[in-house]
């Protein structure tokens, strides 16, 4: 729903505002309990100083109030637009000083007039510097979000004409489209397009003899100095796959020990941000490592093909994982464990009929540490 008379945005401002420090203030009584959260037997200790959380609360209505009513003067949010929701619900500080609300409003305008990426790229490199941890913040999980929202956008023109056989000529079975090969593209055009997309901190990747734009998380490890610890922890889980990912036309590319790393990588990010704007987007990663780790993939199985018992090398991960009580993994794994060894080690049907509903409990138990 879009709210096109000023009125009406200012009524949604005050609804939003009144339920979000109801909400805030519900959770902050919560947080002042000393008990500590058990599910599956699996224990979370709440850490977390309570003034900071208290502060946090704090900082996130501030910001809320000053961008939400200066949007009664202008056309500042669309209630579809996640990005900017979700840069605004998170643990981010509110502008305090008049220079700093501008260069976010700037940043703001620019986002919701639909600019590439690589436009956002340009303000964010040109002020990033101006800037403390929180607005930076802001403006990287601004600008990811963008990025996501042009994927398709950039996909279509990719495929359009020649594009992809000339794009496949000059990188032959590379997995990555080289940017030392953006001046050798022949077509104006397409050399123009493939600009932008890698100026907006994207790479090209070879999929089943295509080319793809995935965000390069790597390259947004150049806002590292100032950004916060959170965003950072964020941004080097999710470059494991900008970098290599796990799975490719149906096969796992990394040794499953690796799988392993990141899975566990991922799961300490969201022990450790419960409460972190980036939350969602870690669980999607998790579960879809575990998903793999327990499943394997079409072109590359848990099991040997000749006798499907379950191969050494997962064998071995699974009991290495299961030795560490301190992740919610280890409880997953220990009983995905006790059903292959029921089986004798056979993985067939029984036994991968049960990933479904382990890794729902999975993702549902760390999705209630919230």
């Amino acid at each position: 729903m879009q709210y096109t008379k000023q009125t009406d945005r200012c009524k949604l401002v005050s609804l939003f505002c009144n339920s979000f420090v109801t909400t805030f203030i519900k959770k902050v009584d919560i947080l002042y309990t000393e008990e500590s959260l058990i599910l599956m037997n699996f224990k979370y200790e709440r850490g977390n100083n309570m003034n900071t959380k208290i502060l946090k609360v704090i900082s996130i209505i501030s910001i809320l109030l000053i961008l939400f009513i200066s949007g009664c003067e202008n056309d500042l949010l669309n209630k579809n637009d996640k990005a900017i929701y979700e840069a605004l619900e998170g643990t981010i500080a509110a502008p305090t000083d008049d220079d700093s609300v501008k260069l976010i409003q700037k940043f703001r305008s620019i986002v919701e007039s639909n600019n590439e990426p690589y436009t956002l790229v340009q303000f964010i490199d040109e002020n990033i510097k101006e800037t403390t941890g929180d607005k930076a913040t802001a403006m990287v999980i601004l600008l990811e979000e963008a990025q996501k929202k042009h994927i398709q956008k950039y996909t279509d023109e990719l495929f359009i004409e020649d594009n992809q056989m000339e794009l496949l000529k000059l990188s032959g079975t590379e997995l990555f489209f080289a940017e030392e090969n953006i001046e050798n593209i022949q077509n104006l055009k397409l050399r123009e397009l493939v600009e932008r997309i890698i100026n907006g901190k994207y790479r090209l990747i070879n999929i089943e003899g295509g080319f793809y734009p995935i965000i390069d998380y790597e390259k947004l490890k150049e806002y590292n100095l100032y950004i916060t610890e959170e965003m950072k922890e964020y941004i080097n889980v999710k470059s494991f796959n900008s970098n290599r990912p796990v799975l490719l036309d149906g096969e796992i590319t990394i040794p499953f020990n690796e799988i392993e790393e990141r899975l566990v990588k991922t799961e300490k990010y969201i022990q450790k941000y419960p409460q972190g704007i980036k939350f969602e987007d870690a669980l999607r990663e998790y579960a879809d490592y575990l998903r793999v780790y327990m499943e394997g993939a079409p072109n590359s199985p848990i099991y040997e093909y000749e006798n499907n018992q379950i191969k050494d090398e997962v064998l071995n991960s699974y009991k290495h994982i299961a030795k560490d009580d301190t992740l919610m993994t280890s409880k997953i794994i220990s009983r995905y464990l006790e059903i292959i060894e029921e089986n004798e080690n056979i993985i067939d049907e029984s036994v991968l009929s049960k990933v479904p509903r382990l890794l729902s409990e999975a993702v549902a138990i760390l999705e209630n540490i919230k």
